[in-house]
């Protein structure tokens, strides 16, 4: 008896953090197209960031990662979306290749983390910049590359936190270097080590995806 394909159909739609993001990577055993992507300036006044989106290619024997840009530094106008994909990519997944889209966001108001205290009962998250972060009660921003250490017994895929396809709201402001938001209550303690960035919110990303498996 003949194998039916199973299809599913899926909308990721997450804000651009500073940095590169991978948005998507086609899981074992599944053939994915990429119907249709945008990114939208959601930023208030005249503000121009631009965004690179691009396919990867992981060679599984070699580790080797092929880049292939789509669109590169690409301005997204005030109160306007760019159109990325409006056909059809398909992303594969086999013994011999993986493949994933990604997506770096370049715009203004992006500073350093300096440190970060985080209470896993609350999820109160108090912040403090390298440079002045300019923010204002009740902004949207968003946050990436702030690694954390984490107890040994708790199993984890990453040290990496909060999640950077999420936004968060500026809950109060203590100086020019010193805000608190609210990133979420995880349920364990761990401790800033390092790293990160900081931005207002200024670009979100949508797109969907068909994905193809047999079972």
């Amino acid at each position: 008896m003949a194998v039916a394909p199973i299809n599913r159909f899926l909308t990721i739609g997450v804000p651009v953090a500073p940095g590169e993001q991978i948005l998507y990577s086609a899981p074992v055993g599944v053939s994915a197209i990429l119907l249709y992507a945008q990114v939208a300036n959601v930023a208030a006044g005249s503000t121009y960031p631009k965004v690179t989106f691009s396919h990867k290619r992981k060679t599984n024997k070699t580790g080797n990662i092929r880049e292939n840009r789509i669109v590169k530094g690409v301005e997204v106008p005030p109160d306007d979306t760019l159109v990325m994909i409006d056909g059809r990519l398909v992303l594969e997944r086999t013994a011999l290749i993986s493949d994933s889209i990604a997506i770096t966001g370049i715009q203004s108001g992006t500073v350093g983390i300096y440190t970060c205290e985080y209470d896993h009962l609350s999820g109160i998250t108090t912040i403090v910049t390298v440079d002045a972060h300019n923010f204002s009660e009740g902004d949207e921003i968003t946050m990436s590359g702030l690694e954390f250490i984490c107890p040994s017994n708790i199993s984890i895929t990453t040290s990496i936190f909060p999640d950077p396809q999420n936004s968060f709201t500026v809950t109060n402001v203590g100086n020019s270097t010193e805000f608190i938001t609210n990133t979420g209550v995880i349920g364990f303690a761990h401790t800033y080590q390092s790293g990160g960035q900081v931005a207002p919110l200024q670009m979100e990303f949508l797109c969907s995806i068909l994905e193809n498996s047999l079972v």
